[in-house]
């Protein structure tokens, strides 16, 4: 009940320690710091309920995996954090957070433009390359998984970390959700109908219209309502797809993100979320494992790496999926992947060749 009654009435700034946490175990927690040579300076009492006070107390921790992070700008936005994997450039991200031109931040406050070498859908990771050498790469810890309750620290580009929490769960999976426009459609001659579009939905964002004709998805001609549901279903939230619309007598193309259809249905829920703690990934279900904790990000703070109390990095944040709920991928599913995407083994993301090879679970939603 503390925690509840507490979250409802903090704003909508995202803070990386909840107050059931301050109250409850940082008076005990900032003793062991000390103890152990991890903080700095001793908490004083008035300092036990300030997020930005505990998290200093993590300083130790992420000084150096901080220096392995970047922060990632989508046109000119902070899209995601990045994780270095190669001293000559190559940096490790979340893939359906980017998009448009591309810049990346180092630690150093120095600034490269960047471009995308490959992109794994399943594992939603992105290789970027930028033009730098003698780089600090990520020092990984994959023999063992971390305890549950074991503390976990997101590192980010400032002498404090991004945000702290403990693990939840020991590692599982995360079942597919498929993804839809959002969209009410009928049928229509050489195409689907929108008849409607929802609200705060990837077609509202591209600018979908009542009355569009959708003609063809991600290179698959579409001939009816059931032929676009059928074909989106095989998406998963946070995937862009190619549109070819036609407009009164005009044929346009835009790319969709494709949206968590619970948090379209229910609206309530939505704005509930954010303002407990703000937005979710749009892409956060359908990994095969995941080490879930109860780190608060933004969806803009995922893709770099989270560590253990040692500074070493045991995943890479992937998602933020509820209140309290963020995953990670495991950091031995994590290396394989990286000499894959830098010798090209996986293309660039491409939404029409992807629509084809990507399949999830059924669902008859647009």
């Amino acid at each position: 009940m503390l925690l509840s009654h507490d979250q409802k009435n903090r704003s909508k700034k995202s803070i990386s320690v909840q107050s059931l946490l301050a109250f409850l175990i940082v008076p005990v927690f900032a003793g062991w710091l000390i103890s152990t040579g991890y903080a700095e300076d001793q908490l004083q009492p008035s300092q036990l309920t300030g997020g930005s006070q505990i998290r200093k107390a993590f300083r130790s921790v992420v000084s150096t995996p901080r220096s392995w992070t970047v922060r990632i700008r989508s046109n000119g936005k902070e899209a995601c954090l990045g994780a270095i994997v190669g001293a000559d450039g190559w940096i490790l991200t979340k893939a359906s957070q980017l998009e448009g031109h591309l810049t990346c931040e180092l630690s150093t406050s120095e600034r490269h433009e960047a471009e995308i070498v490959g992109v794994d859908g399943k594992l939603d990771l992105a290789l970027i390359k930028i033009d730098a050498k003698g780089l600090p790469t990520v020092k990984w810890q994959s023999a063992i998984d971390p305890r549950v309750g074991q503390w976990l620290v997101t590192p980010g580009l400032s002498m404090s970390p991004v945000s702290v929490g403990v693990l939840s769960v020991p590692r599982r999976a995360i079942k597919p959700e498929p993804g839809v426009l959002g969209v009410r459609i009928d049928d229509a001659k050489g195409g689907a109908l929108v008849k409607q579009v929802m609200r705060e939905s990837g077609a509202e964002e591209a600018g979908l219209q009542a009355g569009d004709v959708i003609l063809n998805v991600a290179g698959e001609d579409i001939e009816s309502a059931s032929a676009l549901s059928n074909f989106v279903q095989k998406f998963l939230p946070g995937d862009r797809v190619l549109l070819k619309v036609l407009r009164e007598k005009e044929e346009l193309t835009t790319v969709v993100v494709l949206t968590d259809p619970q948090m379209l249905i229910y609206d309530r829920l939505r704005e509930m979320q954010k303002k407990m703690g703000g937005d979710l990934s749009r892409r956060k279900t359908g990994f095969t494992e995941v080490l879930q904790h109860d780190t608060v990000l933004r969806p803009e703070d995922c893709g770099g790496v989270i560590v253990d109390l040692k500074g070493e990095a045991i995943g890479l944040n992937i998602a933020r999926a509820g209140r309290t709920k963020s995953f990670a991928i495991p950091a031995n599913h994590v290396i394989p992947m990286i000499e894959k995407l830098k010798l090209k083994q996986y293309a660039p993301y491409n939404p029409v060749k992807d629509a084809k090879e990507h399949t999830v679970s059924t669902n008859t939603s647009s």
